[in-house]
């Protein structure tokens, strides 16, 4: 029956097609091939591929009504696929939310094909009003890495290939009483205790910084925190802090997470930022940061309770560009992630990256063995 629906869904929007003058359809989207090679420590070489269309499409309905559709399809094979057994599990977790808007068209072996709606939504737009419901993106993060207030849509800062961000179920309504200032209520849908959400952000500028406060439920939590962006001279400042605090009292498991970073981009074309994360509580694990596949939570956005990040950029020429990364965590392993990367644009439309993610532990006695990742990625945009 889902896949009777999802059918149906595709036909409408075929229709819909030839009416785009009249019913001011807009769409956009890309076609991309992502070759993964993986090597676990050992002289095993494990390999997938993912072949991942998109489509997004906007259908201005009237001036302040809006209908906006995000598809995403899916094609993975290799053998990285098939010697994962949350796969399945991983994939629908990170796919789908109150409202079952995903289906696994087919899955054997070594190959698996999937297809989800991570953006369904009607947007009104009035004056000081924006009122959206249905799957949507709801970003209340700040900082450029790690993101403890964006408690609706948290994502893995090393997923690269998804650069839309996961969307959620959920209604939402935002006021704006002057230019940087207003109210931002979100209820997210669930039908359980531990899935549901809902929270307010007051957000506003003064002194020359961007604020902004939340407060409310998130997944079994009360929820508090508050950000900020800000320049110190020529430098740029952001930070974002949320306290989790279990709605079961018998629950003893208060989690502050806190994050800040500064960027500064020279002249001659180097961008820097650099950062901190406090992670209270995490999960200690590699296995959490490597499948790109699992939806994290804003209480636990990386492994490590202590961790530093450095990123830098530069733009070698017009249509070449390099940047690393680097994540130290202060743990008894000393884990460190180095994260390469070389984008090249070969025309307005195609786009060839090569990335690296290599995991290792700097401490000799550790148990942990180095994990390296290699990427080839090729785009093409329509």
């Amino acid at each position: 029956m889902k896949k009777l629906y999802l059918l149906l869904f595709f036909l409408f929007w075929q229709q819909t097609g030839y009416l785009q003058d009249s019913l001011r359809l807009q769409y956009k989207g890309y076609v991309k091939n992502l070759q993964t090679m993986v090597f676990p420590g050992s002289n095993t070489v494990l390999l997938e591929n993912l072949v991942h269309h998109r489509l997004d499409i906007n259908w201005n309905i009237s001036r302040s009504l809006t209908m906006i559709t995000g598809i995403r399809n899916r094609i993975f094979t290799g053998n990285l696929k098939a010697l994962n057994p949350d796969f399945v599990s991983q994939l629908q977790n990170s796919s789908d939310d109150f409202f079952p808007l995903s289906i696994l068209w087919y899955n054997k072996g070594h190959s698996a094909i999937h297809t989800t709606f991570d953006r369904l939504f009607i947007e009104w737009n009035k004056e000081k009003w924006n009122i959206r419901i249905g799957r949507q993106r709801i970003n209340w993060g700040i900082n450029l890495a790690f993101n403890p207030n964006d408690i609706f849509n948290a994502y893995n800062f090393l997923d690269f290939d998804y650069e839309e961000r996961p969307g959620v179920d959920a209604a939402r309504v935002q006021y704006y009483y002057g230019s940087f200032s207003g109210l931002d209520l979100v209820i997210k849908g669930s039908d359980s205790l531990r899935g549901s959400a809902a929270a307010l952000k007051w957000f506003f500028n003064t002194g020359g910084y961007d604020f902004q406060i939340i407060g409310g439920f998130s997944q079994s939590d009360y929820t508090m925190g508050a950000g900020w962006a800000g320049n110190i001279k020529n430098v740029g400042w952001k930070g974002e802090m949320t306290y989790f605090i279990p709605v079961d009292k018998k629950v003893q498991n208060k989690t502050f997470v806190f994050t800040t970073g500064v960027d500064y981009t020279f002249g001659s074309g180097w961008y820097i930022y650099s950062g901190y994360l406090f992670s209270e509580k995490s999960i200690t694990g590699q296995q959490n940061i490597l499948f790109r596949q699992s939806r994290l939570s804003a209480r636990n956005l990386y492994p490590y309770e202590h961790n530093f990040l450095t990123q830098l950029s530069y733009q070698v020429s017009p249509i070449v560009s390099l940047s690393g990364a680097f994540i130290y965590s202060i743990h008894e392993e000393h884990p460190l992630v180095i994260n390469p990367v070389v984008r090249i644009n070969l025309s307005d439309r195609w786009d060839l990256d090569i990335i690296g993610q290599h995991f290792l532990p700097l401490a000799k006695s550790s148990k942990q063995e180095d994990v390296s990742l290699i990427f080839l990625r090729i785009k093409m945009s329509y």
